[in-house]
Formats: C-alpha cells, sequence, structure tokens
C-alpha cells in the first residue's frame, strides 16, 4: 500500500469504530430509557419502611 492508502484507510477505520460507539450508545440510551418507563407504569406503589401508612394532620 502507498502511503495515502494507508492514510485512507486508517481514516476509515477511525469513522467506522466512532460509528460503532455511536451505535452501541444510542441501543443502550433506548435500552435504559424502555427499562425507565416500564418500571415506572408496572411497579406497584408500596409504602416504604420508614414511611407511615395515616396521613399527617
Amino acid at each position: 500500500m502507498t502511503a495515502p492508502q494507508e492514510r485512507a484507510a486508517g481514516r476509515t477505520r477511525r469513522v467506522r469504530e466512532a460509528a460503532e460507539a455511536l451505535g452501541v450508545r444510542v441501543v443502550l440510551l433506548a435500552y435504559w430509557g424502555t427499562t425507565s418507563i416500564l418500571a415506572r407504569r408496572c411497579a406497584n406503589p408500596r409504602t416504604g419502611v420508614g414511611e407511615s401508612v395515616r396521613r399527617k394532620a
């Protein structure tokens, strides 16, 4: 390979790696968002250990 071809191959590799990293971030963000929404919708309202069941005056 000549020097310009090597530089082009290196640039292509960097672009491909950056696109893969961006893809991973998008997938993780979609996963976290989906699980967050499902957790809020499907959670049963429960009182915590330190919470009072009676209303305060």
